[in-house]
């Protein structure tokens, strides 16, 4: 182009924007926690960190990709990790909510015992180990988490998604409604003093690792690095447990009170003093695990022989992305007859930040089942000199709420609009 200013050019950028002069690059590119969380030779009983190469297990090891004899590797855990934490008083299952608040600000988690009924247990492990076969069986089963093993092609755990489309307890359970999950009042009590009223579900998946999967690498699920505040979490998850956890069948990994440790340092500083040594978490078929997003945890290494099920709902503040894009995930079934409360949940109604056309705080459902039925028409380019038959075609916005209470209110509309007034989308008329 012609006559732009040299400041503009790409070159000239390219020449000013050396790593030191850059805006915050120290912190945004310090890779913390993470550069201190798997450092060598540091942290108790991890002595290559708190991340797993499956190629750098010994190559005559018993079972590839993993040494189950070593120690000091933070995916074993019955030696001296258990030494060490069975001079805590670690959470232990209960359904008192003081002692539920105790634990969760203590150590970074807290477990509800009997969270679900013995039926709602029955109910959910039996639509989850069918859900999951059937998967396998059609050949669309998600394995991840985790590098495949020396030898396999394919990770050895298996991921359930969008579980809100997969059975009525599921969405019972995003709507914490007792009928699905019994501790639900406990649970939705807890999340709103972590972290508001509001809150917005990011997602709800199965996971399930099959004999001798590889260990996860300990993390932390609010995903905000370097970002953390050390007075309270931006995420927390609600976890429930289909079979009884303990070391030998993998139980999820945890390094209790990793949530202080991580944040009292402050973002993007590095980590001074040794982490404490990763834990199984240990707990029966039926128990609500919740913890919250500056937890280091992962998946443990199963070594028994069955399937071990856990599901995993992340809630995140409503100002933040969710993990799963539930308004193109969800059926349009599940939509229609959903309740505002559980639409609200899914991020169905945008509190400022991901609306569609300018629509930013109301429902989105109309817009979606439109899209769904190949129906929306977007706003394109317009001038005054438009036809008449663009100007007046039957836009996806004008099915909005905003669009319908301005509508009669519009100076320069022409008159071939009128006929839009008073509309009502069908979504609506199915709810009232």
């Amino acid at each position: 182009m012609a006559d732009v200013p040299v400041e503009f050019t790409k070159d000239y950028v390219r020449e000013h924007s050396t790593p030191e002069s850059q805006l915050y690059s120290a912190f945004l590119n310090s890779g913390e926690p993470y550069r201190s969380i798997n450092r060598h030779h540091f942290h108790q009983g991890a002595k290559f960190g708190y991340a797993h190469d499956p190629e750098k297990a010994p190559k005559d090891a018993a079972i590839p990709g993993l040494d189950l004899d070593d120690d000091d590797l933070y995916y074993n855990t019955t030696g001296g990790a258990a030494e060490y934490w069975s001079q805590f008083d670690l959470p232990k299952p209960c359904k008192e909510l003081r002692q539920l608040r105790a634990d969760l600000k203590e150590w970074g988690y807290c477990l509800i015992e009997d969270g679900l009924s013995p039926d709602q247990y029955r109910r959910m492990k039996k639509r989850l180990r069918d859900q999951a076969a059937g998967e396998r069986k059609a050949g669309i089963a998600s394995w991840m988490g985790t590098a495949p093993a020396p030898g396999d092609n394919l990770p050895r755990t298996q991921f359930l998604h969008t579980l809100m489309n997969k059975g009525e307890q599921f969405a019972q359970c995003v709507e914490h409604d007792p009928a699905g999950v019994q501790g639900g009042p406990v649970i939705e009590q807890i999340l709103n003093e972590t972290m508001g009223r509001g809150f917005l579900m990011s997602s709800f998946i199965g996971i399930i690792p099959n004999k001798y999967n590889m260990p996860q690498g300990m993390h932390q699920d609010q995903g905000m690095s370097p970002f953390v505040d050390a007075n309270a979490p931006f995420t927390v998850n609600t976890m429930y447990i289909m079979d009884d956890l303990c070391a030998f069948n993998g139980g999820t990994l945890v390094v209790p009170g990793s949530h202080r440790l991580l944040s009292d340092i402050g973002s993007g500083n590095p980590v001074t003093q040794p982490l404490p040594p990763a834990i199984n978490l240990e707990a029966p078929a039926g128990t609500v695990m919740m913890f919250e997003g500056r937890l280091l945890h992962g998946t443990g290494v199963n070594q028994s022989d069955e399937e071990r099920i856990i599901l995993v709902m992340n809630s995140v503040k409503a100002n933040m992305r969710q993990q799963e894009l539930h308004m193109l995930s969800v059926a349009p079934e599940v939509l229609e007859h959903a309740s505002e409360k559980l639409l609200y949940r899914l991020g169905a109604r945008p509190g400022g930040l991901g609306g569609i056309e300018g629509v930013w705080n109301e429902y989105q459902v109309n817009q979606r089942l439109a899209i769904e039925r190949g129906e929306y028409i977007r706003v394109r380019e317009l001038s005054p000199e438009s036809s008449i038959e663009e100007l007046s075609r039957d836009y996806g916005y004008r099915y909005s709420e905003m669009s319908r209470t301005q509508a009669q209110e519009q100076p320069e509309a022409i008159p071939e609009v009128a006929r839009y007034h008073g509309i009502v989308p069908d979504w609506e008329m199915k709810n009232e």
